[in-house]
């Protein structure tokens, strides 16, 4: 049996504990709901909005909807049409979007960084120095983009070898004529996820049918015969009537 002094004395303990942790919670809650009042500011909310939609792509990347590299466009290829447009006037464009990465890591990985950079810059000058004054906010508008940039370059520099190794020993999977198992439900106008084995490893892509008719259901068995105009997604038709 535990002696009565014991027992108090851990209850002594767990109340001090209880009521540390009660005082840590009234220290930082403010300090979190001003940092919430900060970012819903007029001057911030730019930044803010930014941010929000930042995060809502990489969410929709990690849930699938979306490929890590859905925005991403050939710089080369832009250039060029600035090119002509501009009699030549345009290859510095992507001289400067190369200097800060864009072309050499996908597109929203840097611009992510940038953005959350640019979010911290603006709350922290617009606090600390604007005092959230529209001029101060529009005066630091260019800076804070600059700024962003640059940190963004210094960030994000150690991934480019990284992601250059990549690009140079990953091959593409050539997926058309392979037998695929659906696993999310696809139509003509929505699209659905399948796996392919290759070399031993399920592999998963996303996958729509020529016409809705054809339209798939989870683990059915079809077969990949092309890929949408756009490249986005493989096309798939009933392994059943692909044998018809």
């Amino acid at each position: 049996m535990i002696a009565p002094h014991i027992v108090w004395k851990i209850k002594a303990d767990c109340y001090r504990l209880f009521m540390l942790s009660k005082q840590d919670q009234m220290q930082y809650h403010p300090k979190m709901t001003e940092l919430l009042q900060a970012a819903l500011e007029p001057v911030n909310l730019f930044y803010t909005t930014l941010l929000a939609m930042v995060l809502l792509y990489w969410l929709s990347v990690m849930l699938g909807a979306l490929d890590i590299s859905a925005l991403d466009f050939d710089l080369d290829t832009a250039d060029a049409d600035v090119d002509a447009d501009l009699h030549g006037g345009g290859s510095w464009l992507a001289g400067v979007l190369h200097f800060f990465n864009f072309g050499r890591l996908p597109f929203m990985v840097v611009m992510s960084v940038v953005v959350l950079a640019a979010w911290c810059l603006a709350i922290l000058g617009n606090y600390y120095i604007g005092q959230h004054t529209w001029g101060f906010a529009l005066a630091t508008f260019l800076p804070i983009i600059f700024a962003s940039l640059v940190l963004a370059k210094l960030i994000t520099a150690p991934l480019v070898p990284l992601f250059a190794h990549l690009d140079g020993t990953v091959q593409e999977v050539d997926y058309i004529g392979q037998v695929c198992q659906i696993r999310l439900p696809a139509n003509a106008e929505k699209f659905g996820q399948a796996e392919v084995q290759i070399d031993g490893d399920w592999l998963l892509i996303h996958v729509k049918t020529e016409t809705q008719e054809m339209a798939l259901r989870s683990g059915e068995q079809a077969l990949v015969v092309g890929k949408t105009p756009d490249g986005r997604y493989y096309l798939v038709r009933r392994l059943e009537d692909d044998k018809d």
